[in-house]
């Protein structure tokens, strides 16, 4: 899991936001209306590159996709919405390969909402580089 960061606008420990290993955001930079940023540490001892291909590794789509979607429920919590965010739908473009040698991805995500479901669009950056799209929608289910 990552360490908590004192320069993350939001509380992520805070958050409904899954743990440990699934937890991929490790801060928020930017949350302004609709719009939100954040990062993802990696680089080479990130835990990932030791299991997903060893021997040419490479960052998971899969988890890139959920890095999406827990920004776009950092949003939400934002917003006031509590309960269980659940992702419903994601649309993804990845255009480059993460390697080990990025240090961190940077998030940047537009997002509206309509009662209880997120929509947000996530451009995903590698050292200024895009490295995928994202399409995301994001319901807020009530608490159990």
């Amino acid at each position: 899991m990552p360490e908590p960061d004192s320069t993350s606008l939001i509380d992520i420990d805070a958050t409904f936001l899954p743990i440990e290993q699934m937890r991929q955001i490790s801060r928020i930079t930017r949350l302004d209306g609709a719009h939100i940023e954040g990062e993802v540490e990696l680089g080479e001892t990130h835990w990932v590159y030791r299991q997903h291909f060893p021997n040419d590794p490479i960052f998971p789509g899969t988890l890139i996709i959920e890095a999406a979607g827990q920004l776009t429920a950092l949003w939400a919590w934002s917003t006031g919405q509590r309960g269980r965010p659940r992702l419903v739908r994601a649309g993804a473009e990845f255009l480059l390969p993460v390697e080990p040698d990025v240090p961190r991805l940077k998030l940047e995500a537009t997002i509206r909402r309509k009662r209880n479901i997120q929509f947000a669009h996530v451009r995903v950056l590698a050292d200024s580089r895009c490295v995928a799209t994202i399409d995301t929608v994001l319901a807020v289910l009530p608490p159990a």
